[in-house]
């Protein structure tokens, strides 16, 4: 054998050695960067999460964050602990600096909507979930932003974004139910009584019968009204009300044109409020 391939052949075999001492200490000690303190304290802070130990949980994470202070999973985490106790500003800081730090963070984003939402702070929250749609539109995450729209006040840019629900057949009643409020508030009865009744097609609600009931009236479709009527009665929370409707309805059926004329006076009915939005 010549020198060359000698030398070579003792440096293959050196290196082969390296790498197998390399490996074999890994796999004895199986360290890796998720033993490193700040990881530790996160999946210790998580353990805690499961068990509900929620302000242990938050200490935990704070002892990560102290370790590394660019932590986003551990200000997320953070941020559920709070949440879960209720102290929504703290809850509001932490998700908001985890999407700081990873601004391609949907769950972040989402959460912050949601905490904000808690703190009346409508327009902020209306925000944070058009980020969140940016990265993942989501049918259910539309929808809270068009209620934070409508609880700030932004009802026409809350109409925008229930119509594109409503474009897409959405099967969420509180859409339906939601477009249905506005569009009464608006005086289109004829795109009212659409929403409404889309939305008690798809949960039978008293609140939506009735308000169904009292926009039919206001079309003048009386047996749609006490059929609405009728079934917004088996509900209890409407049950009364509903029954004195449905009483004047057929009363109204049984008499002359101008009474029935006189149930589309406006304001002769006036609609529950709608869907909570909270």
């Amino acid at each position: 054998m010549k020198r060359g391939s000698r030398a070579r052949g003792r440096r293959v075999t050196a290196l082969s050695l390296a790498f197998c001492a390399i490996a074999g200490t890994g796999m004895a000690g199986a360290q890796s960067m998720w033993d490193d303190p700040a990881f530790q304290l996160y999946r210790q802070a998580m353990d805690a999460m499961d068990r509900k130990a929620f302000a242990e949980a938050g200490a935990l994470t704070a002892k990560a964050i102290e370790q590394y202070p660019a932590h986003p999973l551990a200000y997320y985490l953070r941020g559920q602990a709070a949440a879960a106790e209720s102290r929504w500003d703290e809850a509001a800081a932490a998700f908001g600096r985890a999407a700081e730090l990873y601004p391609g963070s949907f769950a972040a984003k989402r959460d912050l909507g949601a905490v904000l939402e808690r703190l009346d702070k409508f327009e902020e929250a209306a925000r944070a979930y058009a980020a969140a749609l940016a990265i993942r539109d989501r049918d259910e995450l539309r929808a809270r932003m068009a209620f934070a729209l409508v609880e700030a006040g932004e009802e026409p840019r809350a109409m925008v974004e229930l119509q594109a629900l409503a474009a897409r057949d959405t099967t969420l009643p509180e859409v339906w139910s939601t477009l249905g409020r506005l569009s009464y508030g608006n005086g289109e009865w004829p795109a009212a009584e659409k929403a409404y009744a889309r939305a008690a097609a798809l949960r039978d609600d008293g609140r939506t019968w009735f308000n169904l009931g009292v926009v039919r009236a206001r079309l003048n479709d009386l047996p749609g009204a006490l059929d609405a009527f009728q079934k917004a009665a088996r509900h209890a929370d409407v049950k009364k009300q509903a029954d004195g409707e449905a009483t004047r309805i057929r009363e109204a059926m049984t008499r002359d044109s101008g009474t029935a004329r006189q149930l589309r006076t406006p304001g002769q009915y006036a609609v529950p409020a709608g869907p909570s939005t909270r």
